[in-house]
């Protein structure tokens, strides 16, 4: 049937053919070696398939028919399937015959061409209709369909990296976008049909027919997609049929000619059992003619053609059914790296014998003749005949709620044996069919929304409890305004006066409580404006002082220094405000760890060119915070999205690939060295997947008891009702509508943690997980609910704080504030303490954990090793840093401050402290943009107890940032030129800087006096410990009374009378 020959010199030689016939005159219409496994496969214009082991002498592994009506187009095997191209579907089997599905859409007509593009799981479907569709087999669901010209087919297609090409049935090749496929270039390259072309790089090559002859062109024509020209062509002694690049070597072309006729001529002669010479050349396109390979063959009409990705075997298809197989060594192999293939299991055949006391052979394996009649395991015939019998109509669903277009009940046998089972209940032969009169029978609404929430009060944003003064008229006090004492488990709360502290408080907490986190803080002190970590180490060295006030710590220095250090709080509202802000503090912090292991994770950073699929460089990294990566995940685990944010690394632009040589884009992996101990987790809250993404998952993979719905039920403060007047004399508190005095805030939170651990709880976050790190890949385990696991090799994790983001529970979710839970373990394994503003309250771990869609979601998750723990050591500021004196005027001043260490004050000693204010506008602080005014510090000085040394004197330069409203001269004695550096006299010096003086008085053990000093501490925004502070406001305070003014002090307790300059003289 074939002949073939070899030219001297070459290694290629020919085995012996493969018949795929089980019809006569069966077609070869398609064949693909598999680039995952060592099998071939055949595709017949009858629609079978069938596969080949090439390394068993090619015999049969698998056959299976996909269509009766048309033939096998094209053939793609992918990892876990084969899909086969017909002219109406696609369908997708595995490889050993099972079918996996078929898509048969309505505008699926005439498909003759499918690719797939590289390194995507997409397919590009064309054929004679004028159109293409993208398909995605991993979502199994049609991306686009592209309607092309009147003119225009897509019968072949190719990719190269940055295009797409179609070829049509008029001999045009069109050059397409990848994005929208709309046509970019058509390149004419022949006056009839193109039989085929392939593009590598810039090259791209044709072959075709003549319209004048009906016959294949005797060349192959070559183009250069640089300039879209045709250099050139390759001539041929033969009609060429197919030309394919081969990718291994540099420009080399594989080209399968035949003499006489050409594809067209298969359905002219279908009886044609002639054979014609044919035969594969293999050229340089640089030099085709002494770089030449050539071996010829006789053979019916040529169909289809392929090569095995390791370039050991060639096969070309005829019409007769039979395949021509050559290969260039002993031993070929279709790939380099194959994967096993499935083979069955060979029939078990039963013991020849056995003596009868030998209890290893199994009874069941010795052959029993079957029976005529009836075994006695068989079911009566009266317990296996079709009876229909009638459903119960369902009762009335309490509890039920809506979640988009699905109706959620509880499982009326969650209790029993049968809850994993969906059982419809039914009527049996001799039960009356009967509806009672009093059940309900519910119909089965679609809903059309969401349903909405009520929101528990201990995490609504709501105003702190304002504590009222006397009253005027009355002379007397409310007996209510210590009523409700929020803060009874003695945490720092912190206010919020602009959105840049809402925001910014909730991160504040939980860098406080993780130690290791605090730790970076305490350790870190600089001379550099608007440094975060500075900020933050001036707020926790108040923080001992601070535990358990009511009013709670002011912190407007952090947010000015968040806002210049990049935090926008213009758009995005809270989803954005939340991620930058712990993003920003975060990164800044690790930027000064002196120490990297105690936060960073350690990997080696993979690029992958998606071209060539090679690794072109390694590079070792590290990541402290890691940043949930959503894109193309529909259901996962907490875990595995873990993991996959682990490996997965951002994309690192366009390279110049050491391999193919071109500037390609490279695929960035990671391999973990080393775990931190601590895993700091960023939802990323500004991801455009994030609400989806939860929403989603939340629905199948969260719920609480439907006897907790009112769980976290706060009682009404005193404050928010009107008072009864009987008070606690009232005899009837229980029914009264009034406020009745205090509250015991302690016993309210008692009772959130009584009787939680009821059955029901389902949360999508684990309290324990377990990582184990092996060859670089990193396996999260969920152990919530296993309290003694162990395996070697792994490290326990444990959730130890949460920033959650709380919305209004409404249909279109609002989402206000941010507020902080952290886990108490040395008060109980099972609380957690939730912080929202100066509302401090215990929680359950059940109740801390639960999220909703509708009104709680995780901003920022922290897991700490079990039982790794960090001393905390603290760095003083230094005494020298008091003298970093730094004016910032053109004029050169002096500072008035003492020069020495021993001319500071000592412990005890008292110093007189007064500062003086500007009024100034911003639009950094608030959402939107929003513009507020408030007050900014523009001189501050410090006396000694005899009030002729001067401690220090500073005016306080204003940033670029700032609109000055009012510079209160009549009050301040502040002009404008005195806070301009250009234009100033003054020492003029950073708010860094004073903070740095404040804090190493303050470190001394210095006692401030002045009147209404408080004012001055809250603008400069120092935090100073009650028994350091002497105000002269509260020393002549007469119980409810108002406040006495300076003047009115001077004059009547020294005698003297205070006048009131233009400019206020302040140190002098």
């Amino acid at each position: 049937m074939t002949n073939a020959g070899t030219s001297q010199g070459n290694d290629w030689r020919y085995i012996p053919p493969l018949n795929i016939n089980t019809v006569i005159q069966n077609p070869v219409s398609s064949i693909k070696f598999d680039p995952y496994e060592e099998l071939f496969w055949t595709g017949s214009a009858t629609g079978k398939v069938a596969s080949w082991l090439p390394t068993n002498h090619f015999s049969r592994y698998t056959a299976f028919a996909i269509s009766r009506h048309s033939g096998v187009h094209h053939i793609e095997p992918t990892e876990n399937a084969i899909f086969t191209l017909t002219s109406t579907n696609l369908r997708a089997t595995s490889r050993q015959g099972v079918p996996l599905g078929t898509y048969t859409p309505k505008t699926m007509q005439n498909m003759v061409s499918l690719h797939r593009l590289p390194g995507s799981s997409t397919f590009v479907l064309g054929g004679f209709d004028n159109k293409l569709i993208i398909y995605d087999f991993a979502k199994e669901k049609e991306i686009r369909t592209t309607d092309l010209e009147s003119d225009e087919t897509g019968i072949i297609i190719r990719y190269n990296g940055t295009n797409t090409f179609t070829a049509d049935s008029l001999g045009r090749i069109h050059v397409k976008n990848p994005k929208n496929f709309e046509t970019v270039r058509i390149i004419t390259c022949h006056s009839d049909k193109v039989l085929d072309f392939d593009v590598q790089g810039h090259h791209l090559v044709t072959c075709g027919l003549s319209l004048q002859s009906k016959h294949s062109e005797k060349f192959i024509k070559v183009y250069d997609l640089r300039m879209y020209k045709h250099v050139s062509p390759i001539s041929m002694n033969h009609c060429p049929q197919f030309v394919r690049f081969m990718p291994s070597y540099c420009d080399r072309l594989a080209v399968v000619y035949q003499t006489c006729f050409n594809r067209d001529q298969i359905d002219v002669q279908p009886n044609a059992w002639t054979n014609y010479p044919a035969g594969v050349r293999m050229l340089d396109m640089m030099s085709p003619v002494t770089s030449s390979i050539e071996f010829s063959m006789d053979t019916a009409i040529i169909t289809s053609f392929d090569y095995s990705s390791t370039k050991n075997f060639l096969a070309v298809g005829n019409s007769m059914g039979m395949v021509n197989l050559f290969t260039d060594r002993d031993q070929p192999l279709v790939n380099e790296n194959s994967k096993d293939t499935i083979f069955a299991l060979p029939p078990v055949q039963p013991p020849v014998s056995f003596v009868i006391d030998d209890v290893s052979h199994s009874v069941g394996s010795i052959p029993i003749p079957f029976p005529q009649e009836d075994l006695v395991s068989n079911w009566p015939s009266e317990l296996t005949q079709i009876v229909h019998r009638p459903r119960k109509p369902p009762s009335e669903m309490k509890n039920a709620k809506s979640i988009h277009y699905a109706l959620q009940i509880t499982n009326p046998r969650i209790h029993t044996n049968l809850k994993l089972f969906n059982i419809v209940p039914y009527f049996l032969d001799h039960e009356f069919i009967e509806i009672p009169s009093d059940q309900k029978v519910m119909e089965s609404p679609i809903p059309v929304s969401i349903e909405k929430v009520k929101v528990s009060k201990l995490y609504k944003k709501r105003a702190p409890p304002v504590i009222q003064g006397a009253n005027r008229r009355r002379k007397t006090t409310d007996d209510t305004v210590e009523c409700y004492k929020w803060n009874v488990i003695r945490h720092v709360t912190m206010q919020s006066t602009h959105a840049m502290n809402l925001v910014a408080n909730a991160v504040v907490q939980v860098v406080y409580y993780m130690t290791s986190l605090r730790n970076i803080v305490l350790q870190h002190i600089c001379l550099n404006d608007s440094c975060i970590t500075c900020e933050l180490h001036f707020l926790f060295t108040a923080f001992p002082s601070k535990i358990g006030l009511e009013e709670g710590i002011v912190t407007m220095n952090l947010a000015w220094a968040l806002a210049r250090n990049g935090v926008s709080l213009k758009t995005g509202g809270v989803l954005s405000a939340i991620q930058q802000v712990t993003r920003t503090i975060l990164d800044d912090m690790t930027d000064k760890d002196s120490d990297d292991s105690t936060v960073v994770t350690k990997f080696d950073r993979h690029l992958r060119c998606v071209r060539c699929q090679k690794v072109q460089n390694v590079e070792q990294g590290t990541v402290s915070f890691l940043t949930l990566n959503y894109a193309s995940i529909q259901q996962a685990s907490f875990c595995q999205l873990v993991e996959k944010s682990l490996h997965l690394g951002p994309d690192s632009g366009e390279r110049q690939c050491e391999d193919c040589k071109e500037k390609t884009r490279m695929e960035c992996k990671r391999k973990i060295r080393e775990l931190s101990p601590v895993l700091l987790i960023d939802t990323n809250t500004s991801s455009v997947d994030y609400l989806e993404f939860w929403q989603r998952q939340l629905a199948a993979d969260e719920s609480r008891p439907v006897s907790f719905g009112e769980f976290g039920r706060v009682p009404e403060s005193p404050l928010e009702k009107k008072q009864c007047r009987y008070g606690e004399a009232c005899r009837d508190q229980r029914s009264c509508k009034y406020g009745h005095g205090l509250i015991d805030w302690a016993a309210e939170q008692t009772k959130l943690l009584d009787d939680i651990d009821g059955f029901g709880w389902k949360h999508y976050l684990p309290s324990r997980i377990s990582a184990k790190v092996c060859d670089g890949i990193v396996r999260l385990s969920d152990i919530s609910d296993v309290p003694n696991y162990e395996e070697p090799g792994a490290v326990i994790y444990e959730l130890d704080a949460m920033i959650s983001l709380i919305g209004n529970g409404q249909q279109d979710v609002v989402w206000t504030h941010p507020v902080t839970l952290l886990r108490e373990s040395p008060v109980a394994s099972t609380a957690w303490t939730l912080i929202n503003e100066q509302l401090v309250s215990r929680l359950h771990d059940h109740e801390a954990r639960h999220l909703d869609a509708r009104w709680k979601l995780p901003a920022f998750i922290g897991y700490r090793q079990k039982g790794y723990e960090v001393a905390i050591t603290e760095r003083n500021v230094s005494d020298e840093l008091f003298f970093a004196e730094n004016n910032v005027a053109l004029c050169p001043n002096d500072s008035a401050a003492v020069k020495a260490i021993d001319e500071l004050p000592k412990k005890g000693d008292l110093v007189g402290l007064d500062a003086e204010f500007i009024r100034i506008k911003t639009n950094l602080l608030e959402f939107n943009g929003k513009s507020v005014q408030t007050k900014a510090l523009g001189r501050a000085s410090c006396l000694d107890v005899t009030g002729e040394k001067i401690i220090f004197d500073d005016h306080i330069k204003l940033d670029e940032d700032v609109e000055v409203v009012d510079y209160l001269t009549k009050f301040s004695g502040i002009v404008e030129s005195d806070l301009s550096p250009q234009t100033s006299d003054k020492y003029l010096t950073t708010h860094k800087r004073l903070m740095l003086r404040m804090h190493v008085l303050i470190q001394r053990g210095v006692v401030f006096v002045g009147h209404a000093v408080h004012n001055d501490f809250a603008v400069i925004n120092v935090h100073i410990a009650e028994p350091q502070i002497i105000d002269t406001v509260n020393l002549w305070r007469l119980g409810a009374q108002r406040m006495l003014s300076l003047q009115f002090l001077v004059r009547e307790v020294l005698g003297e009378l205070v006048i009131i300059f233009s400019l206020h003289p302040n140190a002098t």
